[in-house]
């Protein structure tokens, strides 16, 4: 949980880096101050940033913040396809989870349970599950019902 809000924070001060940046580019240019013709365009390109960032990154984080407050978490059961270099996020069944990358976590191709915050998909635990073989037992919905000779 640490390492969530330590990220959290991490991100929201890019994010507020990138907006003094904006607003001091943006006063430069009001002035008439502004040395070079590219950093004109500073203002522009720094906001574009901050949307983007905000949107696909802080934002999702900031959501999660009531969730992981309440202890409110998803699950899914899955099978891990790749862990990234890095191991700051993993693959399961095709979805893209986040994770700390001092936890240890199973190889690839092992069954996991994982407990996930709903908008940024941060683990807050993975498990080992073992799959069970069920290819040997009889359903109960077919051995009541009669069959027709």
């Amino acid at each position: 949980m640490k390492y969530y809000i330590v990220n959290l924070a991490f991100h929201v001060i890019i994010t507020m880096i990138l907006f003094v940046v904006t607003v001091i580019s943006s006063n430069r240019n009001r002035k008439r101050k502004t040395a070079h013709t590219l950093t004109y365009f500073l203002p522009v390109v720094a906001s574009i940033t901050i949307a983007v960032y905000v949107f696909k990154i802080t934002g999702p984080r900031l959501l999660d913040l009531s969730d992981v407050a309440r202890q409110n978490y998803y699950s899914y059961t899955g099978v891990i396809e790749e862990i990234s270099v890095l191991n700051n996020y993993l693959v399961v069944d095709g979805q893209k989870y986040y994770i700390n990358p001092l936890r240890d976590l199973p190889e690839e191709g092992a069954h996991v349970k994982i407990r996930y915050t709903r908008y940024s998909n941060y683990v807050i635990s993975v498990e080992s599950v073992d799959m069970v073989d069920i290819s040997g037992t009889i359903n109960e919905e077919m051995a009541a019902t009669p069959t027709s000779a």
